[in-house]
């Protein structure tokens, strides 16, 4: 027969009574587990999505440097002439079209293939067709793409992705644009809304200083018309784009990339706006001017037709 040997005592270091569980953790361990990860998450989250934020940024400058080597490419192998930037023709004139190959659309007046490639539609709720610019295109998404495919720099960047900033709404196509200056003169712009157009390489001084690329906040077929005249912005369409931490970015044509923060309130104010109020100016002639003034200096130079405040110049 066997002996009852009783209670079997507890491991060494437990005082005799104690209960020890050989399930798994007790509710108190449990909890103070689940606070321990939610302060790391705590700590962490913040530090993981700037990470993301900056990783896009970087990704979209890399696009940028893309691009820039592509329009220097382009030029090498067209004699030092630099490829159309978005230049319109001329309004009312019979016949007047542009002939040069647009750097990233087949765009022609009238189009040749069914419509421009305006990047409009509904964002957050507002329909941007209601700008008036409805009968300038038709066309889907991927007819949009099609079209980039015949711009005159697809055959040195066929990687589509590369020509959009992978913050921009969903149907937005494409979000860089090149300004006015480089090859894409405005035929709508008054003699004293543009300075020096550039249309070979040779032109360019302080390479470094001069840009080449930037985003846009709603994307047209033609440049990005900045004006040489007064420290405003358009009226719209082009205006700033704002995809990264209040900012955009930027190419020269040096074939450099950097991030731009935005200086000015009215700068981000203006590039957050959903539809056109009828107070635009309020927006568009700002009282801060820094941010303005910048981009002028960039794409202008000194053939500015005012003179700025000292205290609004960039230091680039």
């Amino acid at each position: 027969m066997k002996k009852n040997k009783g209670p079997a005592h507890p491991p060494k270091g437990v005082p005799y009574g104690s209960s020890v569980s050989e399930d798994g953790f007790t509710l108190v361990e449990l909890l103070v587990v689940i606070s321990i990860i939610a302060l790391l998450m705590a700590v962490l989250l913040p530090a993981l999505t700037k990470a993301r934020r900056t990783a896009k940024r970087i990704v979209c400058i890399s696009n940028m440097r893309q691009l820039l080597t592509a329009w220097m490419s382009y030029a090498e192998n067209n004699d030092g002439k630099l490829v159309n930037g978005g230049q319109t023709p001329v309004p009312g004139v019979a016949g007047s079209t542009v002939t040069e190959p647009y750097w990233c659309s087949s765009f022609h007046n009238p189009p040749d293939d069914g419509g421009y490639d305006w990047n409009i539609g509904v964002i957050d709720g507002v329909n941007y067709y209601s700008w008036g610019m409805s009968t300038y295109t038709t066309l889907t998404y991927d007819e949009r793409v099609e079209k980039m495919k015949k711009g005159a720099l697809y055959r040195y960047v066929k990687n589509t992705r590369v020509y959009r900033c992978s913050e921009a709404p969903i149907f937005v196509h494409r979000t860089y644009v090149m300004p006015n200056s480089m090859n894409a003169h405005n035929s709508l712009a008054a003699p004293n809304e543009e300075g020096q157009v550039f249309k070979r390489t040779g032109q360019i001084k302080g390479s470094s200083q001069r840009l080449v690329f930037i985003e846009e906040k709603i994307t047209t077929p033609d440049a990005m018309q900045i004006l040489a005249n007064h420290p405003w912005w358009e009226n719209y369409p082009d205006w700033p784009g704002l995809m990264h931490e209040n900012g955009t970015t930027v190419g020269f044509a040096d074939g450099h990339g950097e991030y731009w923060r935005w200086q000015c309130q009215e700068t981000i104010a203006l590039a957050a706006l959903r539809g056109l109020p009828t107070n635009i100016t309020t927006y568009t002639q700002p009282s801060c001017k820094k941010d303005i003034t910048k981009v002028q200096v960039a794409v202008w130079g000194n053939s500015l037709n005012y003179v700025p405040a000292a205290s609004d110049m960039p230091s680039f």
